[in-house]
């Protein structure tokens, strides 16, 4: 009777704990408690304060048993502190919850290998690479085991698992370093050179004092002296890896030896469980929010006081004050640049803050940036192509200021040496490579007339307003780009006293006023612009609004002209706009472009500050309130975007109503994923792009969601909703260059792709309506260049006298007179010089039934200019069998026929051969000649 009342009673006890456990399963913790719990662990482990973390993660496992984030954190906890076997335990848990997870993985690895199992930490990295074939931190931990052992047979492999991180992630410095060090260690010259210069040419551009070491190990290395080029390396790699940029690049794909004190965690972490928690709506009704976190930022006190208002304002009534945001130090996360009102000293005060983790730390004064007067407009902007943003500033008094980034944490003033310092009652300036001819050139916008300074790339700016066709470009607040009708080039959009102005970008550098024909009919005079695709069609539109506050948006046809888009009127007609910012971003990650707008002097209880949220359709919806209502009654003159804390969502940087800095942190906006992607135009590669692809049109595919950005900062950012990972990622660099990337990261570095565009000079024409491409020239200037170099010794000729000289097919139809004249260019699409010392054009008059034949033969001896009357059509002799007699009749079949191409590769497609009767070759017997005029169809 006993033992039935303890079993009937253990069965009581089991049923109601399962009745329990379940209910309690039913029972969905906050988001918000996760989230906080998380940070608040995150803050510990980041001060070392490894037993509060602990404490910490451990909450978090409980308020979330199912979800390995907070095993995987508290595993890395216990990794740090050394306690090896507590936190094996932690991430095989972590492991089990989520098998695929490779950062999980990773620091299991790094567990077997400090706990001398190095052959379980070789496999499963290995499984892990076999898994995911990109994934640089795999290979690098890979390539680590191989450098631990001394043999040549793995140094060699030590090699290999480098360059396997170089493919992956090409513009590595860290990674590219440590191969060069393999390759001089080993003896292999050639290959320490092209990697010292892939160094060379991938920006940023090293610090000064390396330079000297990078160009001695070079020379050294070609003349083969290894032990004093290996000196010159260790010195070289001492220089570079104090360096923000290396440390960066190093951060991005090391496997650390032992526990470091305050390291990151997981990088997938701040989003995993929010991610299974809120898919699509947010189970929980949580959705992305902003919070002023300010304070918490470290920008307390650079506030003016209750009651302190500025006693010099701009026009619109607010306070002078300015705010950019940019990586000045090359450690990838953005610095941040304000000049605000100072009550104390009746005048505003610029700073400059190095941004880590959220946190700001004030770097002025060992920056070196003199401003003072404060700054009513800045900008950051890589003008001399080295990889490092400079300061574009327009002071208090009026002027402009340039200030050079060293790249070693200082600026210097080179206003003067530029020719920048007078802006000509300039109010705002943007940098955009206007020509398409490499770098940055600088319109500035105001009052007046516009601006524009063609950078020479020589330090120096030449004022070309008139013949870029800008100068009718006049009372101007507000200016923005992009290639708005598809051509490859950009163009200009214009918010003027006089309404909107449109300039398209045409083909001989110059701008045209296309604004009638537009479709952009807005009456009155215009204050603010955004560029962005918001209806992720692939094109360019618009969000304007006028003198008198009136917000609209406009839609792009794909052709460059636009229709209103009267969707979301009734949204945004509630918003009364004076004067202020506008940008698109992307806040919840959604893969929808959203809108923040700010207002200088709100009217009556409207708020300062609005965020119009995309309903996935291209509709907005009225979001505001997720803004502190504080922040929003400030009102908002600048807007400045950039993911301050590293979390994967966008963040906001404000300059308030009353001149004072303000941060509002995203919170949430990474319950779906992000692609972060920053281009790197090549130093001395084709010259035609510049160092972060400003201008460039980015394409991304996640799934169903289709996505276009024009890149207009040093990181452009997508987000990807409900999806892991983008699909594909496409760049068509400002040169014209697309680029495809499949797969690729969420954190994405894009090296510019060397592409030939020919092989010799292209000559064009012009035909009466427009410039045609003609044929290739210059073949035959090979300038002393032996001919037969693979053959060597005696069977290697050089060129003979005369060699350049060449006579290229000109059709009739395609040389027209232009003003009295004929205009024949020849351009130079490689990175090397060419020579054209004179050029002739002669006049051949045949009857039409008689062809003109150019013998373009590369190998001497050349022809000279003859005429030849024609002989009879030669035929290919009759072979005797089938197969002879199969390849003629298939020959004479296809004769004429033109091959069929897509419409991308025509203007490359090589004219096809026909039988035609010719002259014949001089001083030779008549022979036959393979010639057409056909082109394809």
């Amino acid at each position: 009777m006993t033992r039935i009342f303890w079993r009937a009673w253990a069965l009581f006890l089991a049923v109601a704990w399962i009745t329990i456990a379940l209910a309690c399963r039913e029972k969905q913790v906050p988001v918000e408690e996760l989230y906080t719990t998380r940070m608040l662990a995150l803050s510990f482990l980041q001060r070392n304060q490894l037993p509060e973390a602990e404490s910490s993660f451990k909450k978090l496992t409980k308020l979330a048993p199912d979800d390995p984030l907070g095993y995987a954190d508290l595993g890395l906890t216990y990794l740090q502190a050394g306690r090896y076997k507590e936190a094996e335990s932690q991430l095989d848990r972590a492991r089990k919850l989520d098998p695929s997870s490779t950062e999980v993985r990773l620091a299991l690895a790094k567990v077997y290998y400090l706990t001398g199992r190095s052959a379980d930490a070789r496999a499963l990295l290995e499984q892990m690479r076999r898994d995911s074939t990109r994934n640089a931190r795999v290979l690098y931990a890979l390539a680590e085991l191989e450098a631990r052992k001394n043999d040549r047979a793995s140094t060699r492999a030590y090699i290999d698992r480098l360059r396997g991180v170089v493919a992956v992630a090409p513009a590595n410095l860290a990674v590219r370093l440590k191969l060069v060090d393999a390759f001089v260690r080993h003896g292999d010259a050639d290959s320490a050179v092209q990697q010292l210069e892939e160094v060379r040419r991938i920006p940023p551009e090293p610090p000064k004092e390396a330079r000297a070491y990078l160009d001695s190990a070079i020379q050294l290395l070609r003349a083969g002296k290894l032990p004093l080029a290996r000196t010159a390396v260790d010195h070289l790699i001492g220089v570079i890896e104090t360096s923000a940029p290396y440390q960066a690049s190093l951060e991005d794909v090391k496997w650390n030896d032992n526990p470091i004190s305050g390291r990151a965690v997981l990088s997938f972490a701040p989003k995993y469980f929010i991610s299974l928690r809120a898919a699509g709506k947010q189970a929980t009704g949580v959705e992305a929010k902003f919070t002023d976190a300010t304070d918490e930022a470290g920008l307390a006190g650079v506030a003016p006081p209750a009651g302190a208002a500025p006693s010099t304002a701009s026009s619109a009534g607010a306070p002078i004050a300015a705010i950019a945001v940019g990586d000045v130090d090359g450690d990838g996360t953005d610095d941040l640049f304000t000049s605000t009102w100072s009550a104390a000293a009746g005048k505003s005060i610029a700073h400059l803050y190095r941004v880590q983790g959220g946190f700001v730390r004030d770097g002025t004064e060992r920056a070196k940036i003199s401003l003072p007067n404060g700054a009513s407009f800045a900008t950051f902007v890589d003008y001399d192509n080295d990889g490092w943003l400079d300061l574009f500033a327009i002071g208090g008094e009026g002027r402009g200021h340039l200030f050079r980034n060293r790249g070693d944490g200082t600026f210097e003033d080179v206003t003067a040496k530029a020719g920048v310092g007078d802006v000509k009652g300039g109010s705002k300036a943007i940098f955009v490579d206007l020509d398409h001819d490499g770098d940055l050139d600088l319109l500035l916008v105001g009052k007046g007339p516009a601006t524009v300074y063609r950078n020479n790339l020589d330090g120096t700016f030449t004022d070309a307003t008139a013949s870029l066709g800008l100068a009718g470009l006049i009372g101007a607040h507000d200016v923005v780009y992009g290639d708005f009708d598809g051509d490859g080039r950009i163009d200009l959009f214009a918010a003027t006293d006089h309404g909107p102005i449109l300039m398209h970008n045409g083909s001989s550098q110059r701008f045209t006023d296309v604004t009638a024909t537009s479709g952009l009919a807005i009456s009155g005079g215009l204050r603010t612009a955004a560029v962005g695709d918001y209806n992720n069609d692939g094109f360019l539109d618009l969000f304007v609004v006028s003198a008198s506050g009136e917000p609209s948006l406009w839609l792009n046809k794909g052709d460059g002209t636009f229709t209103r888009d009267n969707r979301s009127s009734a949204v945004i007609s509630r918003l009364r706009i004076t004067a202020g910012s506008a940008k698109f971003v992307d806040y919840d990650n959604d893969g929808w472009l959203d809108l923040v707008v700010g207002s200088v002097s709100p009217h009556g209880n409207e708020s300062g500050l609005y965020l119009l949220r995309n309903d996935g359709s291209g509709r907005f919806v009225d979001r505001s309130a997720v803004i502190p209502a504080t922040v929003r009654a400030a009102g908002v003159s600048a807007i400045a975007v950039s993911d301050a804390d590293d979390d994967g969502d966008e963040d906001l940087w404000l300059i308030d109503g009353s001149g004072a800095p303000r941060f509002l942190r995203n919170d949430f906006g990474n319950n779906h994923l992000s692609l972060n992607v920053e281009l790197k135009g090549l130093r001395n590669g084709s010259g035609k792009n510049n160092a972060f692809g400003i201008g460039a049109r980015l394409e991304v595919r996640a799934g169903e969601i289709y996505q276009t950005r024009v890149a207009t900062d040093r990181v452009t950012h997508f987000g990807l909703g409900l999806h892991l990972k983008a699909d594909v990622l496409r760049v068509e660099w400002p040169n014209g260059v697309p680029q495809t990337l499949y797969f690729p990261g969420s954190d994405e570095s894009v090296v510019e792709r060397e592409m030939l565009k020919g092989s010799c000079a292209l000559a064009y024409t012009w035909d009466g309506k427009r410039f045609r491409f003609v044929t290739d020239a210059m073949w035959r200037s090979a300038l002393g260049m032996p001919l037969g170099l693979m053959a060597g010794g005696a069977m290697s000729a050089f060129a003979a006298a005369g060699a350049s000289q060449e006579y290229v097919r000109i059709p009739g139809e395609a040389l027209q007179p232009r003003d009295g004249r004929y205009v024949l260019q020849l351009t130079e699409e490689l990175w090397e010089t060419a020579y054209a010392d004179e050029v002739k054009l002669v006049a051949v008059d045949h009857p039409d039934s008689v062809d003109v034949f150019v013998d373009e033969r590369f190998v001497p001896p050349h022809s000279r200019r003859s005429t030849a009357a024609a002989r009879r059509t030669i035929r290919a002799p009759a072979h005797r069998g089938a197969v002879g007699d199969g390849i003629r009749r298939r020959s004479e079949a296809r004769r004429g026929r033109s091959p069929r191409f897509r419409r991308r590769l025509r203007r490359r497609a090589i004219r096809p051969a026909g039988s035609r009767e010719a002259a014949p070759f001089p001083g030779r017997p008549a022979r036959a000649a393979a010639v057409s005029d056909r082109r394809p169809r």
